[in-house]
């Protein structure tokens, strides 16, 4: 099951990724704009939201499980003793800014139809430090893991890659803040391709955990 949990995480973070309603209006739209977005998103940010919850829910499962693996797999590579807690860290740091995000989003458009816009548009904004923190977190969670898998063998190599590029994608969109949070980004754009390797990576190490425990059931 904990084996798995990398597998049910991928799909529950899609499904509250997709869902909800992030892709919100310039900070500067028309009130209508607003309006209309709150309207049109009200039930699918409630579903991202609570999708999202319970991927972080599976992700505490799957972030334990990878703490032990990847500490294992430090034992045997020098001069990297901390990389796994530094993962587990930044792990548990991401995905509580994600689902933060998400569940603030969902509550701009709650109201729907009867949303104020004022109000909407102040408490959207506020996703965005949310956001920012998750993507510090996930970088900090795929660098370490991304090391490690290439010095130690512990997964195939490729995910290793993918992880380091998803860690070097969640890095770029820092300097959003640097353009202003207020206007859309073309840092902010690095938050796909981090988000892809983030489950990618979450996917294929745990079907690679998955076929370990397989190995070790039948032998």
């Amino acid at each position: 099951m904990l084996a798995l949990s990398g597998v049910a995480f991928a799909v529950l973070f899609l499904i509250g990724w997709f869902a909800s309603g992030g892709d919100t209006p310039d900070y500067n739209a028309p009130d209508q704009d607003w309006a209309t977005w709150a309207e049109d998103n009200q039930w699918r940010s409630r579903i991202g939201a609570f999708a999202m919850l319970l991927a972080g829910f599976v992700f505490l499962h799957f972030a334990g499980t990878m703490r032990s693996v990847l500490g294992r797999a430090e034992s045997v590579v020098s001069g990297s003793r901390q990389l796994a807690r530094v993962a587990f860290a930044g792990a548990i740091t991401g995905m509580a800014g994600m689902t933060m995000a998400i569940v603030i989003i969902s509550g701009a458009d709650t109201e729907g139809a009867g949303a104020n816009p004022v109000v909407t548009r102040a408490v959207a904004s506020a996703s965005a430090g949310p956001f920012l923190v998750s993507a510090m977190g996930f970088a900090a969670f795929l660098m370490p893991a991304g090391l490690l898998t290439l010095r130690s063998g512990v997964f195939a190599r490729w995910t290793g890659v993918v992880a380091l590029i998803g860690a070097v994608s969640f890095l770029v969109t820092f300097a959003a803040v640097l353009s202003g949070l207020g206007e859309d980004s073309l840092f902010g754009f690095g938050f796909f391709p981090g988000v892809l390797a983030l489950v990618i990576w979450s996917t294929a190490t745990s079907i690679a955990l998955l076929r370990a425990v397989a190995t070790e059931t039948e032998t």
